[in-house]
């Protein structure tokens, strides 16, 4: 007997002590409610005030990866899937993401200001039941010209991408330093699709691209807008948040929306499907897609806001800007880079000899 209620005496002690470790790990994931790593753009693509905030008001670490393109986060993605909770990246890479499996079916009950996202980005093509991703910014690419500059050179007005293989404009250009992009445009200026896999169009397509090699001054992915602000080239071929910035330091820089179209990107937010802290990532979330914190972002990136209730909060400026209010003939004329992967190889081989010759 005297054994038994030593047992019993024992049992009851283990399990007191087990209930004071649960509750002392319970405050402790109260108290430190752990850490965000998310990975996109450089360049305040997601603002640093804005990501403090956050910090301040949840206790929640946001860790901060910057890379250079879509590529990258999907090779980040892929070797270490559960040391990553959210991304922004490319709508196309969202695509590729999605159909590699690697992204989790985001919880809308956990983000309530998912209500807030215009309807009209809803179904995409990369995202056609809106499972997996959630936009961030809106931007197109196209021309920024200086047209007196180009006056003074002697050549005609620019109006479409065809305008910029004119001799005059020799060492004056800068492009986005990306082949599918390059070779985009190229297609575009000869009445085709992005991401040709035609071999007789994209052969046609090379040696056009070939020809424009004396015109170009340099190649900037970051800030292609400081070449025409300060005088360097008179065209530049850009996204619409880098033009609203030249624009800004140099008021007589004009947009030219070339009439063979133009390309248009939805940088989206997508999860990892083994991200560490799912919890936290649906927190920021919701924090991000708060009307005013959504139209904060979208003014200090001049990027467009797919934020239906941001509207209200924008400043005047950004709402009368045509290269972030995109007017509906724009809007009809853009297209999305659909198919990336497919092309992205022979592209690079012919951008790689291009800029080598």
């Amino acid at each position: 007997m005297k054994n038994r209620r030593f047992s019993l005496v024992i049992g009851i002690l283990v399990i007191a002590l087990l209930a004071v470790v649960v509750v002392r790990y319970v405050n402790r994931g109260e108290e430190a409610p752990g850490e965000v790593n998310l990975m996109t753009w450089g360049g305040d693509f997601i603002p640093r005030a804005i990501i403090e905030e956050f910090e301040k008001e949840t206790g929640i670490k946001v860790n901060y990866k910057e890379v250079t393109s879509n590529e990258d986060m999907q090779s980040l993605l892929e070797a270490s899937p559960d040391q990553y909770d959210l991304a922004v990246t490319t709508d196309y890479m969202v695509d590729i993401l999605r159909q590699s499996d690697m992204l989790a079916v985001l919880d809308k009950s956990k983000i309530p200001n998912y209500a807030n996202i215009n309807p009209v980005y809803h179904g995409a093509y990369y995202d056609p039941n809106d499972q997996y991703s959630i936009p961030y910014a809106i931007s197109i690419s196209f021309l920024l010209v200086n047209p007196e500059g180009v006056e003074s050179l002697g050549a005609r007005p620019i109006t479409s991408y065809g305008d910029m293989w004119q001799e005059e404009l020799v060492n004056n250009i800068v492009l986005i330093d990306w082949s599918v992009e390059i070779m985009g445009l190229v297609l575009k200026s000869l009445g085709y699709e992005y991401n040709e896999t035609d071999p007789v169009k994209v052969a046609e397509a090379r040696e056009k691209l070939f020809a424009l090699k004396p015109n170009i001054k340099r190649f900037e992915t970051n800030t292609p807008e400081d070449s025409l602000v300060n005088g360097e080239a008179v065209i530049g071929f850009m996204y619409s948040n880098q033009a609203v910035k030249g624009q800004q330091a140099r008021p007589n820089l004009q947009p030219v929306f070339p009439t063979e179209g133009m390309p248009i990107y939805i940088d989206s937010w997508v999860m990892s499907k083994q991200a560490p802290n799912k919890d936290g990532a649906y927190k920021f979330l919701d924090f991000i897609m708060r009307p005013e914190i959504a139209a904060r972002i979208a003014d200090m990136t001049k990027f467009t806001s797919p934020n239906k209730a941001a509207e209200a909060h924008l400043p005047a400026d950004f709402k009368n800007n045509p290269m972030l209010n995109l007017a509906d003939e724009v809007v009809e004329n853009t297209s999305f880079y659909i198919g990336v992967d497919r092309v992205l190889d022979e592209y690079e081989h012919i951008y790689s000899e291009f800029k080598l010759r």
